[in-house]
């Protein structure tokens, strides 16, 4: 047997989703399975299990695993992670409790600090201390470390973030901690800044260190227990997707936990722009409606968009991500009436368990998916291509409340908590569009998750977007986008000095440190050095400010002009600031370099494009679906996704039933399905070419 497959495993928060790619026959293979709250490794065998039946394999022909999980990420959100001891310079102990003179909200008076994460009894003052520029000004007190492991140990603290000023530039203290950590206290799982967040700024590096000791034991413990199982099942040890778009081993991802937390999202951003690259699109914004939660993305010029400043929880995170917003609206959303009458839907989820109350598990209240139910768009004996019919009755029961406490119909109410879910996405769109200066009529909403195909058109509509597109496998893209992703590191360091021709060796010489500790890495984990591509960047600002903008760097030598790095600052700070002063002197602050391993291989089935006209197998039916293009109630014709051929076109109204999602085709709106098997929806009649 040849090992020609290919494995990808998402865990969301209500359906863990599979997909197999078949190298050989460039053929793809999906399903779901209910995710495992309490174990989601679990999810992930059963679901290997189901996909190895699927395709007909052994676990021996697959060779090559690569896993996205958001159990890092519900950890912190559901606050479930592990008590936290820091270990930081001293008198900075308190440094993550000031945190910054601004705020996210300037006007609201009775907003919530974020919590510290570590008790104030729990932060440790070590004596020692290293200089802005490296050098060791007071040599490391190990008497006062010591001490300190034996406190932490005697409270049965098991993770310790180390924190220690300008420990990003010189490490020497950091390391020698974690020594003598190891022989005190050898079970302990340690935290270094200078390898969570190795660059400047104190509270944003000791709270993003601080958050990856709060996160480390229990998803390392995740880890090794779905190692554990995979291995049993003689089936290889998974890569683990980042949230800056690339994968990395296991073991990594056991230390920097904090590149797991867009883990599964992510995925979904880098197969849209892998599909969106094959169909010659450029400009793309992504939504992926899951169960919990809705996530938005842009990808301009075939780059997503990736930010050194992400927040969860509003704690500030300096760790690479792809830029998102994230809305509490998903297909398991649920809705109430508030004291004042109002309907209001999310951020509260059914999740997995009991889920919608369709579901038939016990579910009392009303969610997203029992609606779209009610409204005609889900076939209740063909959800989940027909695995897991759904219980209309338990659906008009539990939203029977709604209707008592808003003296509306069922219908009525029910228009409108789909209404109140799309405005939630519809602003999540725009933060990422209209808010960065985009305009979302230059770009292509990509529509996936096992509910955005039934919402897509509506928002594209409300902002002026012309073109959706639902791709092949849509409801398992994220889970897809792990199999294209490539193996990607990033590094930084900071080093602040004026931008000047004077100083570009010194410029050379951190990049040069940086590329050998890529190269290093990236041959470590068997990457051929010809794919191997090292990207620079640089964090430049005017001197006296304080915040900077990152550029890259297309070739760099004792040869390149400083003034065509300064021109390409000035261009981005004004499109960001809408003013800039070129008379200003510019200051570099940090070096970044990105390490990529072109690891991915895939190629895409493509299929000869036939008639126009869908087959008369693949007309299923009609049905009585409520629109909102014309805000009624019509009978439109239903139609099977798989026994569309390439080249069909339909127009709208109408609705596509897939095994794995359902695409609704508004009035005036027409669908074709390409060489690829993507949706490809117009939203006006003959605009598709």
């Amino acid at each position: 047997m040849k090992n020609n497959y290919k494995l990808a495993v998402d865990v969301g928060g209500t359906f863990t989703d599979v997909v197999l790619f078949d190298n050989q026959r460039r053929k793809l293979h999906f399903t779901k399975t209910p995710t495992s709250s309490e174990d989601p490794s679990e999810g992930v065998v059963e679901g290997i299990k189901k996909i190895m039946e699927i395709a007909q394999i052994e676990a021996d022909q697959i060779d090559y695993f690569v896993h996205g999980t958001t159990f890092a990420t519900n950890v912190f959100l559901e606050n479930k992670g592990s008590k936290v001891a820091l270990f930081t310079t001293h008198g900075f102990r308190d440094v993550i409790e000031i945190g910054r003179q601004k705020r996210l909200k300037l006007y609201d008076l009775f907003q919530d600090k974020p919590s510290s994460l570590v008790e104030r009894q729990y932060r440790f003052g070590i004596r020692e201390r290293i200089t802005a520029d490296g050098e060791v000004l007071h040599k490391l007190n190990e008497d006062d470390v010591r001490e300190s492991v034996r406190k932490v140990k005697e409270n049965e603290i098991k993770s310790i973030a180390v924190s220690y000023l300008h420990g990003y530039y010189n490490p020497i203290h950091e390391n020698r901690t974690a020594e003598i950590i190891k022989e005190e206290y050898p079970e302990c799982y340690i935290s270094l800044s200078h390898h969570v967040s190795p660059e400047f700024r104190e509270y944003e590096r000791t709270i993003t260190t601080a958050v990856n000791a709060y996160l480390k034991p229990k998803t390392t413990n995740y880890l090794v227990k779905l190692e554990e199982k995979l291995q049993q099942m003689n089936i290889k040890i998974p890569y683990i997707m980042k949230s800056n778009g690339g994968i990395m081993t296991m073991q990594e991802a056991s230390e920097n936990v904090i590149q797991t937390l867009l883990s599964g999202p992510a995925g979904g951003v880098v197969a849209s722009g892998f599909i969106a690259e094959k169909l010659g699109m450029k400009n793309i914004i992504t939504f992926d409606m899951g169960g919990t939660s809705t996530d938005v993305a842009l990808i301009e010029n075939q780059s997503p968009q990736i930010t050194l400043d992400g927040r969860l929880k509003n704690y500030p995170l300096k760790a690479p991500m792809i830029e998102m917003e994230t809305v509490g609206a998903g297909g398991g959303s649920l809705s109430r009436i508030d004291e004042g009458g109002l309907i209001k839907v999310g951020p509260e989820s059914a999740g997995a368990y009991p889920g919608p109350a369709c579901y038939g598990n016990g579910g009392k209240d009303p969610a997203i998916t029992d609606v779209n139910l009610l409204l005609g768009r889900i076939d209740p004996e063909f959800f989940l291509g027909g695995e897991m019919p759904l219980d209309l009755d338990a659906a008009k029961q539990a939203h029977h409340k709604i209707v008592e406490q808003s003296s509306l119909s069922q219908d009525e109410s029910s228009v409108g908590m789909v209404k109140i879910a799309n405005h939630h996405m519809t602003e999540a769109v725009r933060l990422v569009s209209v808010r960065k200066g985009h305009n979302p009529e230059e770009f292509t909403l990509f529509a996936f998750g096992g509910a955005s195909p039934l919402h897509a058109t509506s928002i594209a509509r409300e902002l002026g977007i012309p073109k959706v597109v639902i791709p092949n496998a849509s409801s398992v893209l994220s889970a897809f986008g792990l199999l294209v992703a490539d193996i990607k590191h990033d590094f930084t360091t900071t080093n602040i000095i004026p931008l000047d021709q004077e100083n570009l060796p010194n410029i050379l010489a951190e990049f040069k440190t940086l590329e050998s500790s890529g190269k290093e890495l990236l041959d470590k984990e068997g990457v051929d050095p010809e794919k191997q591509v090292l990207t620079r960047y640089l964090d430049l600002r005017f001197k006296g400010q304080a915040f900077e903008i990152k550029i890259e760097l297309k070739g760099l030598n004792l040869e390149t002009s400083i003034e065509d790095i300064a021109s390409k600052f000035f261009e981005d700070y004004e499109k960001e600031y809408g003013y800039c002063d070129r008379s200003q002197p510019i200051e570099v602050v940090n070096y970044r370099l990105s390490a990529i391993g072109l690891t991915s291989d895939i190629e895409l089935e493509e299929f000869k494009e036939h008639q126009t006209e869908p087959p008369i197998e693949a007309r299923k039916s009609r049905r009585r679906v409520y629109l909102f293009s014309t805000n009624q109630f019509e009978e439109v014709d239903v139609f099977y996704l798989d026994k569309l051929i390439s080249g069909n076109h339909i127009s709208g109204p109408a609705i596509i039933d897939g095994s794995n999602t359902t695409i609704i085709v508004e009035a005036d709106e027409e669908a074709k399905l390409d060489c690829f098997g993507n949706i490809i929806i117009s939203l006006g009649k003959g605009l598709l070419s």
